[in-house]
């Protein structure tokens, strides 16, 4: 049986990784989204989805967005393992920021909502969620209304964005 001696490192480099990332948090050292971007992207390049998803349920358990890097890792991980029907159940941005923009295109404003409410709920960083869904995918296109109706919900959520985005983003509706 032949061995790629360079796998065999990179999965001891990540056993060592992970022990590490263990006795920090037992030494009440909290990791940041760094450290765990880093070990998520890690794990889903050595094939090592199930301890990723793991670590990415800490990270909320944190309070941390993982964010489309995130995701987007255990994308190219699931893909490259042929999971394709696990590669579906990631939320991407991008992706609901065009189906968002075409339930509105329908006309269909309750559906868009919806969808927008269910996006917030994935654990996205919602200043992350403003800016690709509101910013770009709704003021980009003309639908500042929209915007507008979206960052109600967000607010009635409970979600405060950071004061650069918020500006950012008044800014845009307001220039619309």
């Amino acid at each position: 049986m032949l061995v790629n001696h360079a796998d065999v490192w990179k999965t001891m480099e990540i056993d060592a990784a992970l022990e590490l990332f263990e006795k920090m948090r037992q030494h009440g050292c909290v990791p940041n989204i760094n450290t765990y971007k880093k070990l998520i992207n890690e794990l889903c390049r050595v094939g090592r989805f199930l301890v990723a998803q793991k670590l990415i349920g800490h990270m909320r358990d944190q309070g941390i967005s993982p964010g489309e890097d995130v995701y987007n890792s255990l994308l190219r991980c699931f893909c490259e393992l042929e999971m394709y029907d696990d590669a579906t159940t990631l939320p991407h941005l991008d992706s609901y920021r065009q189906l968002i923009r075409g339930r509105y295109d329908q006309g269909d404003k309750d559906k868009a909502e919806t969808i927008f409410g269910d996006l917030l709920r994935c654990g996205y960083n919602c200043d992350e969620v403003a800016w690709n869904i509101l910013i770009d995918g709704l003021l980009k296109k003309g639908l500042a209304d929209r915007c507008t109706e979206l960052l109600i919900i967000m607010e009635k959520m409970g979600f405060q964005l950071h004061p650069n985005t918020y500006s950012i983003l008044i800014e845009g509706i307001e220039g619309a």
